[in-house]
């Protein structure tokens, strides 16, 4: 029975409760550790802040404090309460922006890829749809260079996502296997857990991050695995976590 959680959100980025309430769900749900991980993403332009999906960059501070008067309140011997923060890694900053979180009372740290070069990821299919076939190969391959520059920084506890450009469907038509392979060593070389992310059960994709033909390789290279739920509202806390550990047994 799997009974952690630690890739979380709440109303302080893109989630739909607050922190409290995530957290008294995941307990009540029997989960053992639960942690939040609200996004925190620092471009590297110098404009405005102004991405609504993340922890206001005046408002980290209080963040913290509300987490960590949650934690008081819900924890007891047999449930635990994490801290942490979804970081968008861009080589130009992250430095930076690790220095920065490193004046917080922080647990963990989860590396992400939501952006590439003003490209978004996986807000919409809209983008994806206007690529054309050769664009969309050029943004895997972007994103697994890119995945592999977040690795080697060894800055991050966990690796959010593995594959997340698939997300929408729109998937590659050129082999990447160098890419993917380069990828997957920087993570183990890292010392960072690879989440198994369940969401990715409920996206278009209809299938968990990474694949199981990723998952399998990873495993393969000993690289340690953390099941997540990236829970978004607390109904989804454990979302199908008795899939992913099927999923797991299958491949052991």
């Amino acid at each position: 029975m799997i009974t952690t959680s630690l890739h979380n959100h709440s109303t302080w980025s893109d989630g739909g409760a607050d922190v409290a309430t995530m957290a008294l769900a995941a307990k009540t749900a029997g989960l053992k550790t639960f942690g939040i991980s609200d996004h925190w993403v620092m471009l590297p332009e110098n404009r405005p802040f102004d991405i609504e999906w993340s922890i206001h960059p005046e408002r980290l501070g209080c963040y913290f404090q509300e987490c960590l008067e949650v934690k008081k309140q819900v924890e007891t011997e047999r449930f635990t309460m994490r801290i942490g923060v979804e970081v968008d890694f861009f080589p130009e900053n992250w430095q930076e922006n690790m220095a920065h979180l490193a004046n917080y009372p922080l647990d963990y740290t989860i590396g992400a890829i939501h952006n590439l070069d003003g490209f978004p990821v996986d807000s919409s299919p809209e983008p994806w749809q206007a690529l054309g076939q050769d664009g969309i190969n050029d943004v895997w391959r972007k994103y697994w260079l890119r995945l592999k520059a977040l690795a080697e920084t060894k800055a991050f506890t966990i690796i959010a996502h593995f594959d997340l450009p698939k997300k929408f469907g729109f998937r590659p038509t050129v082999d990447l296997d160098s890419e993917i392979t380069a990828a997957l060593q920087a993570v183990r070389t890292s010392g960072a857990q690879l989440e198994l992310n369940t969401a990715g059960w409920s996206k278009p994709c209809a299938e968990p991050y990474p694949s199981p033909s990723l998952l399998k390789r990873a495993l393969a290279l000993g690289i340690p695995i953390l099941v997540t739920a990236d829970a978004h509202a607390p109904k989804h806390v454990n979302r199908d976590f008795d899939k992913a550990a099927q999923l797991l047994d299958s491949l052991a």
